[in-house]
């Protein structure tokens, strides 16, 4: 949402205004389960708000320097291919299947297995639904068709082995997403929080302050090539972020 050239600018308002101390805070509020290393939760990584992606830039910025350009390139690979790819893995996944950011990981990931199976089911299949609806729009309307790989549901994580005290209820994670927007709405103009344009994978706002507005309008142009055989627009346009720095 937010190019890099007015990312500092807010990053030093969050700080200073005590933003990423209150995100802690509500993180803090999760349990803490340990990851199998599975990978199902690194597929289709799950909408961060904005003042989550400032807490993964900073990370990023701070504690990253020599893997930046890696997660740059990754993030806008996924930008372009994002609903035409099912098996992209998230571009903040090391080589050795590790999240380079999982102090700092937005709610979305952290929540992945503390969820009921019922609950989890229920929001997999609005995922699915939602690209069901994004599929048949680039079909009609584009002429692209979507792999039906990518709308397949994710199978369920259950990293509690049983412990149900260990749970986290729908009525606390939409709680959760509540606090999450209200404190977009410290960073911008409100009524862009509650249209939910602050949210988004944390790979496409990564890609979105990277990439000027031209080139992210070759979006659809990049997919459609891409899945008829063809990278040579999507390493163009991947070409042009390299030795990108945060």
């Amino acid at each position: 949402m937010l190019p890099i050239g007015e990312i500092y600018s807010v990053l030093v308002y969050a700080e200073n205004r005590g933003f990423f101390a209150d995100l802690e805070k509500l993180y803090e509020g999760l349990p803490e389960k340990e990851c199998t290393g599975c990978n199902v939760c690194c597929q289709n990584p799950p909408d961060a708000s904005l003042l989550e992606y400032l807490y993964a830039f900073r990370y990023c910025r701070e504690a990253l320097p020599e893997q930046q350009a890696g997660i740059i390139k990754r993030a806008v690979e996924y930008f372009f291919l994002e609903p035409a790819v099912p098996e992209q893995m998230c571009p903040f996944r090391s080589a050795e299947n590790e999240c380079l950011i999982s102090p700092v990981r937005p709610l979305g990931c952290r929540l992945f297995g503390l969820l009921k199976e019922g609950d989890y089911e229920k929001l997999e299949k609005e995922r699915v639904e939602k690209l069901k609806a994004l599929a048949e729009f680039l079909r009609t309307e584009h002429g692209i068709e979507l792999p039906h790989a990518v709308l397949a549901s994710r199978p369920y994580c259950d990293r509690s082995l049983g412990n149900d005290t260990a749970r986290v209820r729908m009525e606390q994670v939409d709680e959760y997403r509540m606090r999450l927007l209200m404190l977009d709405t410290g960073l911008v103009n409100p009524e862009l929080v509650f249209r939910r344009r602050t949210l988004c994978p944390l790979p496409v706002h990564l890609a979105i302050s990277v990439l000027n507005a031209g080139v992210r309008a070759k979006r659809l142009d990049v997919m459609r090539a891409f899945l008829a055989g063809s990278r040579e627009p999507l390493d163009k346009y991947v070409g042009r972020v390299a030795g990108c720095r945060l």
